[in-house]
């Protein structure tokens, strides 16, 4: 019988050069247990593959990666996955994203973000609604312990998948340390990244993907036809459905789409700009507002799902389906020198404490400990 636990924890999806949520939070949470668990009583076992970020990285004695040759999302990973898991024989299993293992019985631990596959099926295939209504509502109910980002998460995950409550863990999400206001940055640093992106001196930002929960479309139709004199620069991958849409809106006004920050640089991207925009149909938690609001700037976000529990009273709410609210919470946060706005950015600084990457791995190390 061996004296330590084995971790296994599924953390493919983060690899080089994505900083989307789900990445952003496996990252935090591993970079932060090598802080906290180095050379405790567990060895963990780090699935990646060949562009992983960890592979760049110097990992404390009881961590090990293992690399699998197919992706996190590939059919042929779970039979990958039945056989790594036969090997190595962890005592728990930890994906922190939906995919679980499908053909092991291995104990499991799951973080669920959210429920949009659900909650918004029209706008996915059917082979991703049926893997969530069938194999990982069935994976689930059989789990150790469920992990989710929300009280809204966990609420939705009861909903759909009818979890006992006992079983689901809320951890919030983090803010990272670099996210500050301009003032904490030299002017050289400043014009660079001024410079890199070829930006204008202040702006509206917004961001968000494909996906059409992200409402960018809604955005975009609420500033071509608003009355605002500033740029808006939306980070996204879909540029040229933006440009067609600012064609179909007929809008002259100097819009900047970049199609990737590097890391470093996004508290000055945040921080350049007059306000942030996130007004999504659907959140599990939201990370853009709390990093918007670390850097001192005033979001208008939607006053649904997780948004209004994640920001309190530090943000500017607005329906994300109608126009012209979206619009009169644009105009009302570019009002920077009002006390309201004020009183919004400045406790918006103390709100964002309790958000704490640091806190999250200890939280989910004490659900490992407890499963001893």
């Amino acid at each position: 019988m061996r004296n330590k636990q084995v971790v296994m924890i599924d953390a493919r999806i983060a690899k080089r050069g994505s900083e989307h949520g789900i990445a952003r939070h496996v990252k935090e949470l591993l970079f932060n247990l090598f802080k906290i668990a180095s050379g405790n009583n567990k060895t963990y076992f780090i699935l990646v593959n060949n562009d992983n970020v960890f592979l760049d990285e110097v990992l404390p004695s009881n961590f090990k990666l293992i690399i699998l040759k197919n992706s996190v999302f590939s059919l042929k990973s779970q039979i990958e996955l039945f056989f790594v898991i036969k090997k190595y024989k962890p005592d728990i299993f930890h994906s922190p994203q939906f995919i679980v293992p499908l053909l092991s019985t291995v104990p499991l631990i799951a973080t669920i973000h959210d429920m949009n596959h659900l909650a918004l099926g029209n706008n996915y295939s059917f082979i991703k609604r049926f893997y969530y209504q069938f194999f990982l509502q069935k994976k689930l109910k059989k789990a150790k312990a469920i992990i989710t980002v929300s009280n809204f998460s966990k609420q939705e995950i009861i909903k759909y998948f009818k979890i006992k409550p006992e079983l689901i863990h809320v951890i919030y999400n983090g803010v990272q340390n670099n996210f500050k206001p301009l003032n904490f940055f030299s002017q050289e640093k400043i014009i660079s990244v001024l410079k890199k992106y070829d930006l204008p001196e202040k702006y509206i930002f917004t961001l968000g993907n494909s996906k059409p929960h992200k409402n960018l479309a809604k955005v975009l139709e609420s500033y071509c036809l608003g009355n605002f004199n500033l740029p808006l620069v939306i980070l996204t991958n879909i540029k040229e459905q933006i440009e067609d849409l600012k064609q179909n809106y007929n809008c002259n006004k100097q819009i900047k789409t970049l199609t990737y920050v590097a890391e470093e640089d996004f508290p000055i991207i945040y921080g350049l700009s007059k306000i942030f925009i996130y007004v999504s149909l659907y959140e599990g938690f939201g990370l853009p507002p709390i990093e918007a609001a670390a850097c001192g700037v005033p979001s208008i976000v939607s006053n649904t799902t997780s948004l209004p529990e994640i920001m309190g009273n530090n943000a500017i709410y607005v329906d994300p389906l109608k126009l012209n609210e979206i619009q009169a919470g644009m105009e009302f946060g570019l009002q920077t020198e009002s006390t309201e706005v004020q009183a919004i950015v400045k406790n918006g600084f103390t709100w964002i404490q309790k958000y704490s990457w640091l806190e999250m791995a200890k939280e989910t190390l004490h659900i490992y400990d407890n499963l001893q």
